[in-house]
């Protein structure tokens, strides 16, 4: 094993281009600019993503027949890639067609009830020059005093929609210790490799749609060789789940303890950026595979598509869903970490206050340490790297540290004894706002505490401040 330095370097796919004149066109209340070949969308946060260029996602009117959506798709040349079972389709149109015009069309006619543009985001992470050689996140979150309690067990399963994770790598996947914190669809026959996808027998044994997704499924190549090439969601499972005790790398916040911990069902959304087109799919896969946890640690646009994934995977499913914040150090929480179904999860530093770089406000929830985080990378290597990206699955740890002592808790417990145990730490103001009391724009209800959360839920201290699933608007500026 050999210990590299992390040098956490975020997909500049956003940045704009210089030209001569910028084309301005509104689609659905949003503002997109043309920057050379290619359409950028301005959110209202001053976020700018990128449009994909051949993929839109349409929703027909209920009562329009299949065949009847074929010959619209035919008339309007389109090919349908994708169809989620919240009813929209993810629609390829024409190499060179412009991107808007089509949506534009789309929406024109009488049988399609919405149709719009995906974008493609970035995964939350900012460049790092680490000062920090330790876990030193793991103290501050009083996570050895909740192991006390639990170290996390297989009980629970965090959903990782990231850029692929490395389930080979010694300190997730099987090692020398023998056990591992990998998901494994049960509905599938095991790869005769165990290491190698195109092992498994060529077969949808559990009829799910995705062939051999025995360790997850590369929704960014359409394939089930989750692993990826970027870092990026490595590090993440690993701050939820790399493999505690075992004498090897790093310690995960719900890695059991030299046994096995909270599992990771990888869904890949894209290698160097995460996809609009394909994050709601992902969404309603680990959904489908029963996860515990969906977590996010990435920002796309905003698409009705992935609102109605992210309300059925809440809603109808029961998941928590966790995001990180951004990382534009603005006072407005990115998205999806600003829908109502999602726990917005910011950055802290050592000394608990807000990271400079982590994004805030009324829409944030909680806040998580986020500085010189070390953590797993590619090839069995380990390395410290900073951003909200990082806040976010230690928060989802945290989580599967409270459903390995309570498996019963719902999603609207485990929402409301986070916020109930957070520190109120960093000395903000958490009473700025009467209709929110306890919560700050710098850390949202305060920092995580994984002792607080785990006795809480081990107690029954739940709904201390009345919280009802009616109240959800108040947990974001997005109202549902």
């Amino acid at each position: 094993m050999r210990v590299r330095r992390l040098v956490a370097v975020a997909s500049m796919v956003l940045a704009a281009s210089p030209v001569a004149a910028e084309r301005e066109r509104g689609i659905g209340g949003r503002r997109s600019v043309r920057e050379g070949t290619r359409w950028v969308r301005v959110e209202a946060d001053g976020s700018r993503f990128e449009l994909e260029p051949r993929v839109i996602t349409v929703r027909f009117a209920d009562e329009v027949e299949r065949a009847a959506q074929d010959a619209v798709l035919a008339v309007l040349g389109g090919v349908e890639l994708r169809r989620a079972i919240t009813g929209f389709v993810d629609v390829e149109v024409d190499a060179g067609r412009d991107v808007l015009e089509a949506v534009a069309a789309f929406a024109a006619r009488p049988e399609i009830v919405s149709a719009e543009p995906n974008t493609i985001g970035a995964y939350l992470l900012v460049p790092d020059d680490p000062l920090y050689g330790s876990q030193w996140h793991l103290p501050k979150v009083m996570a050895p005093e909740a192991w006390d309690e639990t170290a996390g067990d297989a009980v629970a399963v965090i959903a990782v929609l990231d850029s692929g994770t490395e389930f080979t790598h010694e300190d997730l996947g099987p090692g020398s210790d023998a056990h591992q914190n990998v998901w494994l669809n049960p509905g599938e026959d095991a790869w005769t490799d165990p290491d190698d996808p195109a092992t498994g027998n060529g077969v949808d044994d559990d009829g799910n749609g995705f062939v051999d997704d025995w360790k997850g499924w590369d929704f960014g190549n359409g394939d089930n060789d989750s692993r990826g090439t970027f870092f990026h969601g490595t590090a993440v499972a690993g701050v939820a789940a790399a493999k505690t005790g075992n004498g090897i790398g790093v310690a995960g916040v719900a890695g059991g303890l030299d046994a096995p911990g909270a599992r990771v069902l990888i869904a890949g959304v894209g290698d160097s950026a995460p996809l609009g087109s394909i994050l709601d799919d992902a969404i309603l896969y680990a959904a489908e595979l029963d996860a515990d946890v969906i977590q996010l640690s990435l920002t796309v646009g905003q698409s009705a598509a992935i609102d109605a994934a992210l309300e059925m995977a809440y809603d109808v499913f029961g998941l928590t869903i966790i995001c990180s914040s951004g990382n534009g150090g603005g006072a407005a929480v990115g998205y999806p970490s600003s829908d109502p179904h999602v726990i917005a999860v910011g950055s802290t530093g050592p000394s608990d206050q807000k990271s400079g770089f982590s994004q805030y406000g009324v829409g944030l929830e909680l806040a998580a340490p986020g500085e010189s985080i070390w953590t797993l990378d590619l090839f069995d290597d380990y390395g410290p790297t900073s951003g909200t990206s990082f806040s976010s699955p230690l928060t989802s740890g945290v989580v599967a540290l409270m459903l390995a002592d309570e498996p019963t808790l719902t999603n609207l417990q485990i929402r409301q004894i986070l916020r109930d145990t957070a520190a109120k730490v960093g000395g903000y103001d958490y009473d700025w706002d009467p209709g929110m009391p306890g919560h700050s724009r710098e850390l949202g209800y305060g920092r995580v505490d994984a002792q607080a959360a785990v006795l809480a839920a081990a107690a029954g201290t739940i709904f201390a401040d009345g919280f009802e699933s009616g109240d959800l608007g108040a947990w974001s500026e997005v109202s549902p």
